[in-house]
């Protein structure tokens, strides 16, 4: 009797090469520049309180409604840019580990989120100056920063411009060639065929025998 034989290819997979150090930077610069993000949006809505508590003691000169408009529209801003710096944070994670689609998502995230910290940076209470005249706003911005505390608004300022900094700083990092070997896709290698053969086994149990 003619022995069988079973042959089972195997492919397996090579090995990743270790974590450039840039991918690792990168990523800690788009993690700590979320964080940033996130920490500025309160901080936001504390600088502008300052305002519109130094607003309550003048009265309106334009429309209250179109005032409304943009409060709501600064909220839907806000929200947008809570969602993105969240997501950031989560992509920051998988790109430290080599996902390929996190890091394409990065790129198209991180320069909207850019945008979103750069408008905050130079946002004005803008509701307050349709409602009030321009003479009013002077003493209204005098008041309130009479009020605040001196390192709020550069604090925001440094937030507004380091973060979109940062971002930038991480997508060309993880741009380079060194980035782009360690997120290369891994495909399997083929055995040499055959990879690996047993005898069949035969009615007793035991290798047939030709």
């Amino acid at each position: 009797m003619v022995s069988r034989t079973s042959t089972t290819p195997t492919g397996r997979h090579p090995a990743r090469p270790p974590r450039p150090r840039i991918v690792a930077l990168a990523c800690l610069l788009l993690a700590l520049a979320a964080v940033a993000q996130l920490a500025a949006l309160p901080l936001r809505y504390w600088h502008q309180d300052f305002f519109h508590t130094a607003a309550s003691s003048f009265e309106p000169t334009d429309g209250v409604a179109f005032a409304a408009l943009g409060s709501t529209a600064d909220l839907a801003a806000d929200l947008l840019t809570a969602v993105l710096a969240i997501g950031l944070l989560a992509l920051a994670a998988a790109n430290l580990v080599g996902v390929n689609r996190a890091r394409i998502a990065s790129w198209a995230s991180a320069p909207v989120l850019a945008c979103c910290a750069t408008v905050g940076a130079v946002r004005s209470p803008r509701p307050l100056y349709s409602i009030y005249s321009a003479e009013d706003m002077d003493r209204i911005t005098a008041m309130a920063r009479d009020d605040m505390p001196g390192w709020l608004e550069p604090l925001l300022l440094t937030l507004g411009l380091g973060v979109p900094m940062a971002m930038l700083v991480a997508l060309v990092l993880l741009a380079l060639p060194p980035a782009n070997a360690f997120f290369q896709p891994r495909t399997p290698i083929d055995p040499p065929w055959p990879a690996r053969t047993s005898p069949a086994v035969g009615p007793e149990g035991s290798p047939s025998a030709g």
